[in-house]
């Protein structure tokens, strides 16, 4: 029992002298298949690669923003019309999260990201032909299947990829990957807002990208935990050293590891998930409860009508509102980098509780302002929507035109101000964070069914918001919608201060562990349900594979 106990609990110095002894440049042969730390350029390469489909992801979101403006003019749409083309996107990613989980079971995550990238070209072709709104429908819930496979078909290949110390920073690459795409949409909805059926173009230019990263991916590998419940434990050794300059005993071990784990698991079902076994429902309410938080808080209405609101804060006409959303897609770009550098170094839990908090305050600023708009020029100042007809586009003169107001230039800006802000603290915390806890929080062989079912209430959740936004709008006001928003911000915050754990320097199977049975007496008082996270070794060599890293307190001690 001792000597077994010394093969599986190794400590830091047992390795070096096993296994990392070296004379010079010279490795001795204990284990001549050690080789030195490698730059790990295919590691950077391969989630740089997937994150593409993020890029799809957030372009083919944020297009509509300008675009659904210039195809309701050219056929002529109502406003209920304009609801379904912005709706059938999420519609269609909902559906594709009833089959995701067993795609990326059977094809692997590689090639599911790869079918992605197909689905993203065939959407943005069918849209940009299309000559009647059925066509551009059926476009759009060609591309919402995309993008539902893109969230989760990433977000595992880069977690299952990725070293415990980096797979935070890693993961938001996915993030930042949609953040950028986000930008490039309403970049080009500016370049092409005054181009006769410009719409077209907005919609086609995201297929040159699919192909790219279909080509790409062909050359990239697939993950280690894949391989090894593929029955493939010799590629996944290859892996591993292509990867992490692991070989040898060292893979060995973490194949082992692997193995193990999904044999424990391996008989699990999708109704597991809500079972009290290994702490399933726990984890789920955390997972489920955040996806359902990030959409009721309104993050989804306010990119896919970016220019509706920047126009209704004051930023009137298509030009000035167009530019503000621009302004807006940069400044979710630099709050996703500033949450890949920071999501690994102070941890999840800390982000979201400072993110959601400036949401909260943010939200507050836009309510009180659309109600002092309310109040000072009407109603009509805050319709999103145009029912658009013939005689209207043959008696409007300049859609360009800014009426004359008497709303201060301050309330404006303080508007845009707050506007900015809450896009800078959901870029920080809800729009990366919860995809990397969902990704983190379930055990190897339920992963992908959690992510499916996280899809599906995600894209549900965001079908309801997003169809019902222009009707709510004009039936409660703008300012009614932002303290909805801001009711469901403060709710998500106490949600986060009370139940989401903290995962950050933790292999994927140390938090598996933790959470099959936690642990009362390690419970802090926000009753999250891991127990408080324990730091690496300070002297742990960069060149071991990820569990390895994270001994644990107990695994360190001598064995008697």
């Amino acid at each position: 029992m001792v000597a077994d106990d010394r093969l599986e609990l190794v400590t830091q110095a047992e390795y070096e002298e096993e296994y990392l002894e070296e004379d010079g440049d010279h490795v001795q042969p204990g284990d001549e298949e050690v080789q030195h730390q490698p730059p790990q350029c295919l590691l950077y390469l391969a989630s740089l690669v997937a994150a593409l489909g993020g890029v799809l992801f957030g372009y083919d979101v944020g297009v509509i923003a300008g675009a659904r403006t210039m195809l309701a003019k050219d056929m002529s749409l109502t406003c209920t019309q304009e609801e379904l083309v912005v709706s059938l996107m999420p519609l269609g990613a909902v559906s594709a999260s009833i089959v995701s989980g067993w795609l990326m079971n059977n094809l692997g995550r590689k090639r599911t990201i790869q079918l992605t990238a197909v689905v993203f070209a065939v959407g943005a072709v069918v849209m940009g032909l299309a000559n009647s709104l059925v066509v551009v429908l059926v476009g759009r819930f060609v591309v919402g299947f995309g993008v539902s496979l893109s969230a989760m078909s990433e977000c595992m290949y880069i977690s299952e990829i990725a070293l415990a110390t980096h797979r935070g920073r890693l993961v938001t690459l996915n993030e930042l990957g949609i953040t950028l795409g986000f930008l490039l949409a309403f970049i080009v909805d500016y370049i092409f807002m005054t181009v006769a059926s410009g719409w077209r173009y907005m919609f086609g230019l995201s297929g040159v990208l699919a192909v790219v990263q279909l080509v790409l991916m062909t050359f990239l590998p697939q993950t280690p935990h894949f391989l090894v419940i593929s029955g493939k434990e010799e590629q996944a050794i290859k892996v591993m050293r292509r990867m992490h300059g692991v070989g040898g005993m060292v893979a060995k071990r973490e194949v082992a590891k692997i193995r193990t784990i999904h044999q424990e698991e391996r008989d699990t079902s999708c109704s597991f998930l809500f079972s009290s076994t290994d702490n399933m429902r726990s984890r789920l309410v955390v997972g489920l409860g955040l996806i359902v938080a990030q959409q009721l808080t309104g993050q989804p209405n306010i990119l896919y009508y970016a220019t509706d609101i920047a126009k209704s804060v004051g930023f009137c006409g298509d030009f000035l509102s167009a530019s503000a959303t621009v302004l807006l897609g940069l400044v979710k770009v630099v709050a996703t980098v500033l949450s890949l550098l920071l999501v690994d170094r102070i941890g999840r839990r800390t982000l979201l509780l400072a993110g959601v908090s400036l949401m909260v305050a943010s939200l507050l600023c836009l309510a009180v302002s659309a109600y002092y708009q309310e109040h000072s020029v009407g109603f009509m100042e805050h319709q999103a929507c145009v029912e658009y007809n013939v005689e209207f586009l043959n008696t409007t003169s300049s859609v360009s035109t800014c009426p004359a107001t008497t709303i201060p230039s301050s309330i404006r800006y303080l508007s845009f101000a707050a506007l900015v802000t809450y896009i800078t603290a959901f870029s920080l915390s809800f729009g990366p964070i919860t995809w990397i806890l969902l990704a983190e929080l379930f055990p190897l062989n339920t992963k992908a069914q959690a992510m499916s079912l996280g899809q599906a209430v995600n894209w549900t959740v965001n079908v309801l918001v997003s169809v019902t936004f222009l009707d709510m709008v004009r039936t409660f006001t703008l300012p009614a919608v932002f303290t909805f928003y801001l009711l469901m911000s403060i709710i998500s915050l106490l949600f986060i201060y009370f139940y989401v754990p903290e995962t950050k320097n933790k292999t994927l199977e140390q938090i598996s562990s933790d959470l099959k049975q936690p642990n009362s007496q390690t419970r802090h008082k926000t009753l999250s349900p891991m127990p408080i996270v324990k730091s690496p070794p300070k002297n742990t060599n960069k060149n071991v594979f990820v569990p390895l890293q994270q001994l644990d307190s107990e695994s360190l001690q001598p064995v008697t």
